[in-house]
C-alpha cells in the first residue's frame, strides 16, 4: 500500500509539473497575443481594413478562405475532416497571428478576402517550432539568428475576385508594419509548385538552383531525399516567367531558396523554403513597403 501511495504521489507530482508548465506556456502566449492586439494598428484603405484577426470568428473566416483556395479551387482530393468543416486549419493556427484584409462592403460572414499567417520565433519556440520544420531542417538559421528575429510567413491567399495586385500590396503593407514593430531580421516560409511530379518543373528547378540558391551558411535542408537532374542550358527570362507568382514575387524582392524541395502530399505541391533577410530586401520594395 505504501508503494502504491508513493507511486500515485510521483504520478500526481509529475502531472502537476507538466500541467503547470503547460499553463505557464499558455499564459505567456496569451500575454504575447494581448500585446500584439494592443500595438498593431489596423490600416484603412478605401473600403478595406488590414488588421490582425482579433477573434475566433475572424480566424475561422480566414480558414474558410484558405479552404476555398487550397482545396476547392485546386481540386485537391485529400481533405479529411477539413471537408466537414469547410476550413483549412492546423495546430499552428493556434500559435500564429492571422493578418487579414476585410472588404467592408461584403457581408460580415464572408468579408475576409485576403490573409497571411504570421508565426514569430518566440511564439514557435514555446510550442512545436515552425510549420516549415515539418519539411525542412532550419538549424543553420537558428544558429545565425535569435528566435525573436525570425518570422514565418504562410497560408497566403487572396479571394479570386480580388487578384488585381492591390490586395497583395496591402497584405505586404501589413507585414512591413509587423516587421518594424518586432524588429524582424529574417522572413521564412514555404512556396509551392502545384503538382507532385518534379520532372515537370526541371527547367524551373534548374533556375532556382543556379541563380537563387541560399549560401551555405543559411542553407536549409529538405527532410526528403529528392533528386533531379538539372538542365544546364535554360533561358533565364523565359524560365523565370514560368515560376509561380508567389515565388517570383519573393525572388524579385531579394529572396533565395533552399537547395532541394519537399513534396507535400496533403496539398499536392512541391515546396521550396524561401528566405529573405529584411535588410537585403531590394530598394524598390524597401521604399514601397518598409519605409
Amino acid at each position: 500500500m505504501q508503494n502504491l501511495a508513493l507511486l500515485n504521489k510521483i504520478v500526481n507530482t509529475n502531472l502537476f509539473v507538466k500541467t503547470k508548465k503547460t499553463m505557464s506556456s499558455i499564459i505567456r502566449k496569451k500575454r504575447i497575443i494581448k500585446k500584439i492586439k494592443s500595438e498593431f494598428e489596423p490600416i484603412i484603405f478605401k473600403n478595406f481594413t488590414i488588421k490582425i484577426a482579433e477573434s475566433n470568428f475572424e480566424i475561422k473566416k480566414a480558414q474558410s478562405l484558405r479552404y476555398k483556395i487550397f482545396f476547392k479551387e485546386k481540386k485537391i482530393k485529400k481533405k479529411s475532416f477539413k471537408l466537414l468543416l469547410q476550413r483549412d486549419y492546423d495546430f499552428y493556427d493556434k500559435i500564429s497571428d492571422h493578418l487579414i484584409i476585410i472588404d467592408n462592403n461584403r457581408e460580415i460572414r464572408d468579408n475576409v478576402i485576403g490573409t497571411y499567417r504570421l508565426l514569430r520565433g518566440n511564439c514557435a519556440k514555446l510550442y512545436r517550432g515552425f510549420y516549415t520544420e515539418q519539411e525542412f531542417d532550419i538549424s543553420n538559421l537558428k544558429k545565425n539568428f535569435s528566435s525573436k528575429n525570425i518570422l514565418e510567413l504562410g497560408r497566403s491567399c487572396v479571394h479570386p475576385q480580388y487578384r488585381s495586385g492591390i490586395i497583395l500590396k496591402l497584405l505586404w503593407q501589413g507585414i512591413s508594419n509587423y516587421i518594424k514593430m518586432y524588429k524582424i531580421k529574417i522572413l521564412m516560409g514555404c512556396a509551392s509548385f502545384h503538382g507532385t511530379n518534379p520532372s515537370k518543373f526541371k527547367d524551373e528547378f534548374s533556375l532556382l538552383y543556379e541563380s537563387y540558391r541560399l549560401p551555405e551558411d543559411y542553407d536549409v535542408k529538405s527532410l526528403q531525399s529528392n533528386e533531379i537532374s538539372f538542365n544546364k542550358n535554360i533561358n533565364h527570362l523565359t524560365t523565370f516567367n514560368k515560376l509561380p507568382p508567389l515565388i517570383k514575387g519573393y525572388l524579385r524582392a531579394g529572396g533565395m531558396v533552399s537547395e532541394n524541395f519537399y513534396i507535400d502530399t496533403e496539398f499536392e505541391t512541391i515546396d521550396y523554403c524561401v528566405i529573405m533577410l529584411t535588410e537585403k530586401i531590394v530598394s524598390r520594395y524597401q521604399n514601397k513597403f518598409l519605409n
